[in-house]
């Protein structure tokens, strides 16, 4: 048995919410595509603040809200099973 080094691949995909909890928006790092959260300070936890308000995720690819079922296997699942 041969055995092949590989890169865990990593996925995201957004699905629609009846109440979004935080923004997020969509960018191209260098190769990566990448996924930000923003989570704006809450005013009831006072003046000083240290909480962070950005989050930054890096996928290899990253299916937004109006994906569907059909593309995301296409793009994950097949590949893999037709290894």
């Amino acid at each position: 048995m041969v055995m092949v080094k590989q890169t865990i691949q990593i996925y995201a995909r957004l699905r629609p919410t009846k109440k979004p909890a935080a923004l997020y928006s969509l960018a191209e790092d260098s190769e990566n595509p990448v996924l930000e959260f923003v989570i704006p300070h809450d005013a009831a936890d006072g003046f000083i603040n240290n909480k962070r308000e950005s989050f930054k995720f890096k996928f290899q690819q990253i299916f937004d809200q109006g994906a569907k079922q059909e593309e995301i296997f296409e793009n994950i699942a097949k590949p893999v099973a037709e290894k």
